[in-house]
């Protein structure tokens, strides 16, 4: 173990510092358990979904060498701040944390901790606890939440329709692809998935017709089934919208799908199969519902009494090669495109109706 980690002021049982994109201060909510053979959905009670078993810090985890050689490039690369360095008392790995709140901060940081409760965390290695590590002199990047955003749709489903028969779906595809290209979105797709999956598992029982599933197709919006507009046609939609509201929400939907290709998600390489090969799907950072306590809901909770039965893949994970200072850079870039994604998510949830109850509130600090 590196003495470095050891002397970062949150450390946890492994002991690998942490850093937050997002912290939540309010009591979290704990998973509502379903009867073991009730799999419609139960009440939602509107808030984030807790995923149960995240660690609820960030860690670091790297040798005193690594930590740095990646202190000395983020300098001469102008991505850390000067300032920073005697504020981290000229400590390396606490000006690397430094460094990365504040690249967080000015990448759409307070946007982000409106909605999403997520962790970046800078290690060696993808999987906690594990004696897998990367390549030598590779570090990464690894963004994952600790408990799920949530959005509801029925209510800009229903006000998208109004002006455009298929606005509704465009707005959808858009919305959650943006999303998909940095991190998991659990929708309406999923749900059918694992509803598909229990229908075959209840084929080869006893007596299957006793077992209930959540009605997915039964919440869906019809209008979902409209085929979506391009992003070029959405773009000329919006340019003879005369409702003012919804030319904005579309126009926050476009910043977005613009931002989030701003940068291309880093491939998935063979070192890091090796060490995630047994790992279950990514946690969900955003459960996207069509209202409180729909079959959608339902099977997200379902889901997600098994999600930790062994260690989930990261949501995403940028690799830094510090034989490489422009892999560094690009790593940073490819951080920030992410960020503002979600920044840019967070503020079009805020012009979408009904989801007040989705903000993370903040004690006041006394």
């Amino acid at each position: 173990m590196s003495g470095t980690a050891n002397v970062l002021s949150t450390v946890g049982e492994g002991g690998r510092a942490m850093l937050p994109l997002a912290r939540r201060e309010t009591p979290r909510a704990t998973w509502r358990v379903p009867a073991a053979d009730q799999l419609i959905a139960p009440p939602c009670e509107v808030v984030l979904p807790n995923l149960e078993k995240v660690p609820s810090e960030q860690r670091f985890s790297a040798g005193d060498r690594e930590v740095i050689v990646l202190a000395e490039i983020v300098v001469k690369s102008d991505i850390a701040a000067v300032e920073d360095w005697e504020k981290s008392g000229r400590d390396a790995t606490k000006y690397l944390l430094l460094t990365l709140q504040r690249w967080i901060r000015n990448h759409g940081g307070a946007s982000i901790q409106r909605r999403f409760d997520l962790d970046l965390t800078l290690s060696d290695r993808l999987v906690d606890y594990s004696d897998e590590r990367g390549p030598e002199g590779t570090l990464y990047l690894i963004v994952d939440p600790d408990s799920s955003a949530f959005v509801l749709l029925n209510s800009t489903i229903e006000l998208l329709g109004r002006v455009h028969p298929r606005l509704p779906a465009t707005f959808l595809r858009h919305f959650v692809g943006s999303l998909n290209r940095w991190v998991r979105v659990y929708d309406y797709h999923d749900a059918q998935e694992r509803v598909d999956m229990l229908r075959e598992w209840y084929e080869g029982e006893e007596n299957s017709e006793q077992y209930e599933v959540p009605d997915i197709d039964g919440c869906t919006p019809k209008c979902l089934k409209e085929s979506p507009l391009s992003l070029r046609g959405l773009k000329d939609l919006s340019q003879r919208m005369r409702n003012e509201d919804v030319r904005a929400r579309v126009g926050s939907l476009l910043e977005l799908c613009s931002i989030s290709r701003q940068a291309k998600r880093p491939e998935f390489t063979e070192d890091m199969g090796e060490q995630l090969m047994d790992s279950n799907p990514p946690l969900p950072c955003l459960l996207a519902a069509f209202s409180s306590g729909d079959a959608v809901v339902g099977c997200f909770d379902d889901e997600a009494q098994t999600a930790m039965e062994t260690t989930p893949q990261p949501n995403l994970i940028i690799p830094l090669q510090l034989s490489e200072p422009s892999s560094v850079r690009q790593g940073f870039r490819t951080l920030a495109v992410a960020c503002e994604t979600l920044a840019a998510a967070s503020r079009l949830i805020d012009l979408m109706p009904g989801n007040d109850d989705g903000v993370i509130t903040r004690e006041e600090q006394s």
